[in-house]
Parts: C-alpha cells; structure tokens; sequence
C-alpha cells in the first residue's frame, strides 16, 4: 500500500496542476499570470445556439491570422461538451457535433477535451504550442512539524514557481455565452 507522505505529495502534486491549468487558461493577470481569456486580441467566435458553423468560424478565425495549428483543437466546459454530444453537426443526420467521449473527444477534424477549469458556457479553439507554461525548478513541498506543536498538527507547504504567457493573441478564439 502506499505511504501517507506519497499520498499527500501526490494529491498536492495534483492541486498544483490543476491551478496551473486555471492559470493558462483563465488567469486574470492579478496575481495569476495572464491566461487566454484575459490576453488581449484573442479571438472570438459566437457561442449563442453553438452549431457547426461557429466551431468552423473559430478555425476560420485562426487561419486567416496566418496561423496553422500544430497541436490544435479545443477545449470546452463538461456541460459545453455534453451538449455538443447532443447536438447534430447537420439536420436530419445522428452525426454530433462533438464525437468521443465527455472528457476527450474529436470535433471538425481537431481533439477537443473539457476541463471544469473554464468559465462555465465557454470554449477556447486555439494552436496550442502558442501558450507558453514556463516552470522554474519542481514541485516542493515543505514540512513544519512545529506549526502547532501541542496539537499535534503539522503544517504541509507547496510551491510551484510558473508563469504563463500567449505568445500570438491570434492563435486562439473564444467563445462565451454558449446554449
């Protein structure tokens, strides 16, 4: 079985990811590092009635920036992604807009995944490579076994020196307001 000092590094080591995914994503430049959502001339494509038009507007969007994704696609909210589950690509098919399953799946040629990570009733099409999550050393985790000596409680700290930064605005669009 495994020992409760890896338990615990693993399940910190887990929260950290976590916030670091908010931080590329939605970090609002204060005191997170700016993520796409707050970076400045990041496209847009409409979210009102998400339909198979808008996802190909959001790689329209892109392309006519000059951009070709090498790790493109997109990522959405689980709830965005259900409904895409839902909705049929064209009328009168039984073909979705999104095939795969609730967590990683395929839409308009490009992988697209979903993460409670994002701002709900979201989606972000983008090249990938272009959003730089830059690290400083590893995970540390620091033990203060004196934090309240008489209560027997000792105190756990981790740390994770990152930043974030889009290095072409233009390489990704977003959506909100999706239904």
């Amino acid at each position: 079985p495994p020992g409760a000092e890896g338990i615990v590094t693993t399940d910190l080591a887990a929260q950290v990811a976590l916030a670091a995914d908010l931080a590329g994503l939605e970090g609002s430049g204060s005191p997170q590092p700016t993520g796409i959502a707050s970076t400045a001339n990041v496209g847009a494509f409409t979210g009102a009635t998400l339909a198979y038009a808008a996802l190909l507007d959001a790689q329209a969007d892109v392309a006519g920036n000059n951009i070709r994704p090498i790790r493109g696609g997109y990522v959405t909210t689980p709830a965005v992604s259900a409904l895409c589950m839902q909705r049929q690509r064209f009328s009168s098919t039984d073909t979705p807009l999104w095939t795969g399953n609730i967590w990683d799946g395929q839409m308009c040629g490009f992988p697209a995944m979903s993460s409670s990570q994002l701002t709900a009733a979201t989606m972000i099409f983008g090249a990938w490579e272009e959003l730089v999550m830059a690290s400083w050393g590893t995970l540390e985790v620091e033990v203060n076994p004196y934090a309240n000596f008489q209560a027997g409680i000792v105190g756990v700290r981790a740390m994770y020196l990152m930043d974030v930064g889009v290095r072409r605005a233009q390489a990704f669009s977003r959506a909100t307001s999706i239904t």
